[in-house]
């Protein structure tokens, strides 16, 4: 899953960290020939102004001088010819010990709050850098305090492009405010550089392609801001001291009573023992509560989408995984959108972990806007898996009839299941045994929620 890749990719960076530490005398060498030859870098390419031209005129100069036996033309190509020469060298060793480097102060936030990003570039050799261009891959959904992040209508990419330069061994440092004003993964990098000689003769140009990831949470609100009751929050049991069975995990068998039906009749020990026996099933486990996000926002998902319902929808999911993590309650998710990149809609099953709450967090901030499946079909195909005790708790910002036909179903079947819509009205249909909370799609911070 997307964890995985990223705790993946995380151990490889460590792994490298490591390599690095654990390196001789022998390697250090290897490492600073491909740090001559700028092996940090990609896609190399260099520019010269210089041309054969230049070679001829320096002859030319220095062959008349002689015929007039005049120093100063003589000189006049030879400076030339080291000019050139000291142009081109200096050229070649522009990228050795030239770093740049990108810090966030968080690599995660939640929608609405402010991160600082800093930007470092430092000159680790003797030659100074008289120029330094450096064109950065941003986010161009953040904005960024005191700088413009400008639109490349070619990658449909948001750049910043900064200029650089200082002496030997210099370090220059400066550090911006970037607003995180849309949920998602954001990504920084790769870099694009441009650098070259003092002489403006020779130019190179190279691209990094180290990268930096911010993950932004979705908006939580609090149980206060949702209205929600703070007792029973998605609704009365039946029964306080009743315990759910899971007809899936068959403990043993007892007498048959009257009040069994045929499903739990064990027909293999009642013709065995010669009397009816019924099936004696172990109790479920504790209380689990699974969300089913819904991504489309019309009646049919493939009809279109209305982003600030879809955000408002995301951010009622992550408030109520943020509530059953704050109650000690397993939670879960499952979505009907696509994680970007993948095939695969998004499942992950209760579970207790600390991190729980954090991998929710982060699936929301990452699913996208397409539907893979009508929510309606995944519930019905997921309730059989579900342990018999779960609540289904189902987030939508659109009730039509088919969803309500769903949960109507489940509902008769013996499953616990609360629906929270955002539809401009509520369902009118009468809906027994389903909790349903209205949410009304307003143009407001604060929800209000009406049940229903």
């Amino acid at each position: 899953m997307l964890q995985e890749g990223l705790s993946e990719q995380y151990h490889h960076e460590m792994e490298r960290e490591a390599t690095k530490a654990a390196r001789g005398p022998g390697d250090r060498y290897f490492q600073l020939l491909a740090e001559l030859r700028g092996r940090r870098y990609r896609e190399l390419t260099t520019d010269t102004q210089f041309s054969e031209a230049w070679a001829v005129l320096a002859v030319l100069l220095t062959l008349l001088g002689l015929a007039l036996d005049d120093r100063f033309l003589p000189a006049a190509g030879g400076a030339m010819i080291v000019a050139a020469a000291v142009g081109w060298a200096w050229n070649e060793l522009s990228f050795f010990g030239l770093h740049y480097g990108r810090r966030l102060s968080e690599t995660r936030a939640f929608l609405g709050e402010t991160i600082e990003l800093t930007l470092e570039v430092s000159n680790r050799k003797f030659l100074p850098v008289i120029w330094l261009q450096i064109t950065d891959v941003f986010p161009a959904a953040l904005p960024v305090e005191g700088t413009e992040v400008k639109l490349n209508r070619a990658t449909n990419l948001g750049e910043l492009s900064s200029f650089w330069n200082m002496g030997a061994f210099g370090r220059l440092t400066r550090r911006f405010t970037v607003h995180c004003a849309q949920r998602g993964y954001h990504t920084y990098g790769p870099a694009r550089m441009a650098t070259g000689d003092g002489f403006g003769m020779f130019s190179r140009k190279g691209t990094l392609p180290r990268q930096d990831r911010l993950i932004i949470y979705p908006r939580l609100y609090t149980v206060a801001e949702l209205g929600l009751p703070a007792k029973n929050p998605f609704g009365e049991r039946r029964s306080e001291d009743r315990l759910f069975e899971d007809p899936l995990r068959t403990a043993g068998i007892r007498d048959w009573q009257p009040a069994d039906g045929l499903k739990r009749i064990h027909w293999k020990a009642t013709a065995r023992h010669a009397e009816l026996l019924s099936r004696l099933y172990e109790p479920s486990e504790e209380s689990q509560v699974l969300l089913f996000l819904n991504v489309a926002t019309l009646p049919k998902h493939w009809q279109g989408i209305i982003p600030e319902l879809l955000e408002r929808a995301i951010s009622v999911a992550g408030s109520l995984a943020a509530l059953c993590s704050e109650l000690r309650l397993p939670v879960g998710l499952i979505a009907n959108g696509y994680l970007p990149n993948s095939d695969q809609p998004i499942r992950l099953l209760p579970g207790r972990s600390p991190e729980q709450l954090v991998r929710i967090l982060e699936l929301l901030a990452a699913v996208t806007a397409f539907a893979a499946r009508p929510i309606e079909e995944m519930l019905l195909a997921e309730a059989p898996r579900l342990p018999w005790g779960a609540t289904v708790v189902v987030v939508t910002a659109v009730a039509h009839d088919a969803l309500l036909a769903s949960l109507l179903d489940l509902a008769q079947a013996g499953r616990r299941v609360v629906l929270f819509t955002l539809a401009e009205k509520p369902p009118m249909e009468y809906l027994p045994d389903v909790v349903v909370y209205h949410l009304p799609h307003l143009v407001e911070d604060l929800i209000a929620p009406a049940m229903v």
